[in-house]
């Protein structure tokens, strides 16, 4: 039995065929590489990295383990916020790991990922230190305050979050704004400026002073990882988030939590950033007792006002607004 050979025709629909499929994947390559890898960016500088090498080493850390999931991204480090906010502008960051008071104040659009973590924890312990010997908060009224400004804005987080409300930023005389938490935490060591918020981590072997622990209502959140862009869809932001709920290096930041923390610590940041109403602290006088016996008055002894403890100035009772 004979068997005769391919027609011209299927011959052309064969070729045409593998031609059409070859021309589509030159087409889907093409635009793969147009896009191109993901652009990770960092800029957090209230978090207590304590140099740019530091910043970079876990930025590359991370980028490497998103490029191990399947998500391939070059990265960034910005010092300055009218650096980032100039790239974001012009599309340049897809993902960032970025500081959570920017994010409240102007990262409305943006969606969080994760939060890192210090030692397994999203916050870290945040105080007042100071140079000087002696003298408590109060003390420190008109003295000059070391601080970053993370979205270039006023210092509006100093009273509102740091101090809950109970002492506005106008307290402190502010220095002009340092880069990161490293370089204002050298203002106060190199006695340019007299004290500085930091996280405890930031003032270790300073021989600074703590003046004032801000506890668990006043202190900041770690940096968050947020998508930027609409090229992080869906299906590549669940990517993310698996393989950043197993990272995990050394240092002062060392992994991220995906649960709802991440999002709830910056939605409790920008709740604080909105101020609480002006209200006085008034310290009742014990009324004057009168007694009169004959034709003479005998008047009480007047009873000095028990001084509130300071933690009650700055952590009110539940029901307070």
């Amino acid at each position: 039995m004979s068997h005769g050979k391919p027609s011209s025709l299927n011959l052309s629909r064969r070729q045409l065929a593998l031609a059409l499929g070859a021309a589509l994947w030159g087409i889907a390559g093409s635009a793969q590489a147009a896009d191109g890898p993901l652009q990770l960016a960092f800029y957090a500088p209230t978090a207590p990295l304590p140099s740019a090498e530091a910043r970079y080493a876990f930025t590359d850390k991370l980028g490497q383990a998103l490029g191990a999931a399947g998500v391939p991204v070059q990265t960034k480090i910005f010092a300055r916020p009218q650096d980032f906010e100039a790239a974001l502008k012009k599309g340049l960051i897809d993902l960032a790991v970025i500081d959570p008071l920017y994010v409240a104040e102007r990262g409305t659009n943006f969606q969080v990922l994760a939060i890192a973590t210090a030692s397994g924890e999203a916050y870290l312990r945040w105080g007042l230190y100071t140079h000087e010997a002696g003298g408590s908060l109060f003390d420190m009224a008109g003295k000059r305050l070391a601080w970053v400004a993370p979205g270039g804005k006023d210092g509006t987080y100093i009273g509102n979050v740091l101090l809950y409300g109970e002492l506005k930023t106008s307290f402190f005389n502010l220095r002009p704004a340092a880069p990161d938490m490293t370089a204002a935490v050298s203002e106060v060591v190199l006695r340019r400026a007299d004290c500085v918020f930091a996280p405890e981590q930031a003032t270790s072997g300073k021989s600074l002073r703590k003046v004032y622990d801000t506890g668990e209502g006043g202190r900041l959140p770690n940096p968050v990882l947020v998508s930027t862009s609409s090229r992080v869809t869906e299906p590549i932001a669940a990517t993310i988030r698996k393989a950043v709920s197993g990272f995990n290096t050394t240092g002062i930041l060392d992994g991220f939590k995906t649960t709802a923390v991440a999002a709830d610590a910056v939605r409790i940041v920008r709740s604080k950033l909105k101020g609480r109403p002006d209200r006085a602290l008034v310290l009742a006088e014990p009324s004057r007792l009168n007694t009169q016996v004959q034709s003479s008055m005998i008047s009480t002894p007047e009873q000095t006002p028990a001084a509130l403890p300071l933690r009650a100035l700055f952590a009110p009772s539940e029901g307070i607004p």
